[in-house]
This record gives C-alpha cells, structure tokens and sequence, in this order.
C-alpha cells in the first residue's frame, strides 16, 4: 500500500514561523518600553512644576507670616516680634538679619535694574497685543458683517426652497428670529433697570463706588510710594 504523504503548509494562511512571533513581541516590548518612558518623563515633568510651584507659595507664605507677625508682634520691628525674640535668645539674630539684609538688597537692585532695562522691551509687546487685539476684533465685526449680508441676499432663495417642502416654514422661521430678538432686548432693557434701580443706590450707587475706587488708588499710590523707598533704601546697602 502506497505512503501518503503529509501535504505542505507552506501556500495560504499557514502558521507563524518562530521568528515572525519573535520580532512581533520585540516590537511589542519596544512599544511598551517606550510608553513607560513617555509616562515616567511626563510625570517627571509635572512632579517638578509641582515642586516649584510649592516652594513659591511655601516662602511666600513665610515671608507674608514674617512680615504679619513684625507688624503685630513687633510693632514694625523685627527683633520685637515672636519670631526675633526666639531667634535673639537662639544667638543666630545677627546672622539672620544679615542675610536678610543681602537678599532684599540683591532682589532691591534687580527691581531698579527690571525697572529701567524692562519697559524698552515691554511697551512695544503691549502695543503689539493691543495692535493684534483690535486687527481681530474688526476682522470678527467684518466678518459677521459680511455673513449678515451674506445670509440676506440669500434668504428669499433659501425660503422658496423650503417652503417647496413645508409650506410657510419661512415665515415661521422669521417670526420665531424677529421674537428671540424682541426678547433678548426687552431681557437686556429689564436687567439694565432692574440694576440702576435696586442694585446701583445707597452704598453701591455710582457716587459711591467712584469715590471707594479714588480712596483705592489713592491708597495704592501711597503703598507704591513707600514700598519705592524701601526699595531705594535696600538698593543702597552693600
């Protein structure tokens, strides 16, 4: 009796050699090796933002803690409050007041220096800004202009083909915009009232919060003024 013998695999959708299966799992543990590295960078990256992030709010919740208690505790001055009497019984005053010293001068002297060197550079950013703010508003207006003629010249050709389809839906349709507009009006019209007439008097009339806002700049200026002699006063120590 004859041999049969086994036929051969190799024509139609015959299995994966050995090393098709080994190049498609180094691609795969490629790829895997790769995402891993991707989500420990970027989990590096904002660990570190964190990081700086907090060290800012930490020191300037110190030093606004600082300057609290010198104001309360040591009635402006900082060997009398809690924090310098506990640092002047320690014996290390001396060399804190010397380091705060060099740090206000150093960060002094780098204000006058942003001060004079910054707004060469600055002002004609801002203008920039404001050149580009206004270049995209009027292309916004011309735009909605232009759309707004647009749909009007088009408008009785697109009512006459729906109207073709559901009789008087044009009209509708006009009523219902002309209503949205009525309402929004007599809304914005109601508010305006509404708001001169129950919000605007008494302490929040215009006279009111006119004269709060002058009392606030005046305030500020006075505050810029004195924190602009502290900085010249810290700019002149060596």
């Amino acid at each position: 009796m004859a041999q049969v013998k086994p036929k051969n695999n190799k024509q139609g959708g015959g299995k994966q050699t050995p090393n098709t299966k080994k190049s498609v799992q180094e691609k795969s543990s490629a790829q895997q090796k790769k995402n891993k590295q991707n989500a420990a960078a970027q989990k590096k990256k904002c660990g570190c933002c964190k990081w700086v992030f907090g060290s800012i709010f930490l020191l300037a919740l110190i030093a606004g803690s600082l300057c609290y208690d010198t104001q309360v505790n040591g009635k402006g001055v900082f060997e009398k409050s809690a924090t310098g009497k506990i640092l002047k019984n320690a014996g290390v005053l001396p060399h804190v007041e010397k380091g705060w010293y060099v740090t206000m001068s150093a960060l002094a002297r780098g204000y006058k220096w942003g001060e004079e060197h910054v707004p060469p550079y600055a002002n004609p950013a801002i203008k920039v800004t404001s050149d580009l703010w206004k270049l995209a508003r009027n292309g916004a207006c011309t735009s909605y202009e232009s759309g707004k003629t647009y749909f009007n010249a088009k408008w009785p050709e697109v009512a006459k083909f729906v109207d073709q389809y559901v009789p008087n839906l044009s009209n509708k349709l006009e009523a219902f915009a002309a209503g949205a507009r009525d309402l929004a009006v007599n809304g914005y019209e109601k508010s305006s009232s509404l708001i001169k007439e129950k919000v605007l008097v008494g302490r929040f009339s215009p006279e009111n919060l006119n004269q709060a806002f002058n009392q606030t700049r005046n305030i500020a200026l006075d505050y810029y003024n004195q924190l602009h002699k502290k900085i010249d006063a810290y700019a002149k120590l060596k």
